[in-house]
C-alpha cells in the first residue's frame, strides 16, 4: 500500500519535488464513517503535505489540508498505532507504515537537507 500512495503522491507534488516517503493516518484509533476519514502524509525533499483521503481508502488523495515545513522528525515509531504531529494536525499511524516514518527521518541525514 505504501507503493502505491507513494505514486499517487508524486503526481501532487511540484515538478522536480521527490516524495521521499508517504503514508496513511487517521484522526482517532477508531475510524468511523463521519470521523474525517484517512489522511494521507506526504514528506518530499521540500515539505510535508497532509491531504484528506476517502472514509474507506486509505490510498486515495483528494484535497490539500496543510502544508508545512520538511525540516520536522517525526520520530521512531513504537506500539500498533503511533501518534505524530505534523504541522498542526495530530494522527494515528498503523504500524504498517512504520518503515515510511523511518524512511522519512532518514532522509533529513542526507547531504542537501533543510536544517531540523
Amino acid at each position: 500500500m505504501s507503493e502505491k500512495i507513494r505514486q499517487r503522491a508524486q503526481e501532487r507534488v511540484d515538478p522536480g519535488e521527490i516524495v521521499q516517503g508517504a503514508f496513511a493516518a487517521q484522526l482517532t484509533i477508531r475510524n468511523k464513517l463521519g470521523s474525517g476519514g484517512y489522511r494521507v502524509v506526504v514528506a518530499t525533499d521540500r515539505r510535508f503535505l497532509v491531504f484528506q483521503s476517502g472514509s474507506f481508502s486509505q490510498t486515495a488523495i483528494k484535497g490539500l489540508i496543510e502544508e508545512s515545513p520538511r525540516g520536522q522528525r517525526l520520530g521512531e515509531p513504537n506500539g500498533l498505532f503511533y501518534t505524530v504531529r505534523v504541522g498542526t494536525q495530530t494522527l494515528k499511524v498503523n504500524f504498517r507504515y512504520f518503515d515510511q516514518i523511518r524512511a522519512i527521518d532518514g532522509a533529513l541525514d542526507q547531504p542537501g537537507q533543510p536544517d531540523r
